[in-house]
């Protein structure tokens, strides 16, 4: 096994490598919570178009890919 350092990095790791070094139950619970903070920034979004404009649920997926979400 492989340690790694926690130690704040910037730039050294990506996503994928954060995936890759946590456990199948830290993985699960971590997508489990991104879902539900995009959940409620979309439900956000949508109440206030005034001040986002008008944002579909493709649209906003079509965003996140470009940060690897």
């Amino acid at each position: 096994d492989e340690t790694f350092s926690f130690k704040y990095s910037p730039g050294k790791l990506r996503g994928n490598q954060y995936k890759s070094m946590m456990s199948k139950e830290e993985l699960e619970e971590e997508q489990r919570v991104q879902r539900e903070q995009l959940a409620a920034i979309f439900t956000l979004m949508k109440e206030k178009s005034d001040t986002f404009g008008e944002m579909t649920e493709g649209d906003m997926k079509e965003q996140l890919r470009l940060y690897d979400i």
